[in-house]
């Protein structure tokens, strides 16, 4: 018996050995990417924005021009959630074609660079490869950087939504 559990023994160390060695040649990378960067400094995300501002002036523009025209109360405040409502569906479709865009070119990236998995910057806490320059190069940079910088892109996001509950 004793022959025995020294034979099952051996057998399984050999076996956590070999799935050891195996596991160590596999060198996966991680690379992450600053979205906030990304909005604010590429074409595609100067341009998100400049439409999402302009279609935040056209129904503020259309909601001004109805009050000026003496809707009651009520009817105004039907137009208002109306609103309200179509902006949040373009927001959300402007943000994700935005998301496409970038995750296209980030997953064309990282297989360039042999990379396994790609995290935002926010998510990761330490170590990884900074794929955001990158990203911004097969994107394209914009060309007004300094309008982009001035403000965040995750506060562009959400600005145009704030300013519209803002306005009720």
């Amino acid at each position: 018996m004793n022959k025995n559990v020294k034979r099952v023994l051996a057998g399984l160390t050999m076996m956590v050995s070999v799935g050891l060695i195996a596991g160590c040649g596999s060198s996966e990378q991680v690379g992450y990417v600053d979205m906030q960067k990304i909005m604010t400094d590429s074409q595609k995300g100067q341009d998100t924005r400049s439409k999402l501002e302009a279609k935040y002036n056209e129904i503020n523009a259309r909601l001004a021009q109805e009050q000026s025209a003496g809707q009651d109360a009520n009817a105004m405040m039907q137009s208002k959630q109306k609103a309200e409502q179509e902006m949040q569906v373009y927001q959300q479709a402007m943000i994700n074609d935005f998301r496409n865009s970038v995750d296209t070119n980030v997953q064309a990236i990282a297989k360039e660079k042999n990379i396994t998995a790609v995290v935002e910057k926010n998510a990761l806490i330490s170590g990884g490869v900074d794929l955001t320059e990158d990203v911004l190069t097969k994107m394209g940079k914009a060309a007004n950087k300094e309008q982009g910088a001035a403000t965040s892109g995750d506060a562009n996001a959400n600005a145009t939504g704030e300013q519209q509950t803002e306005n009720k």
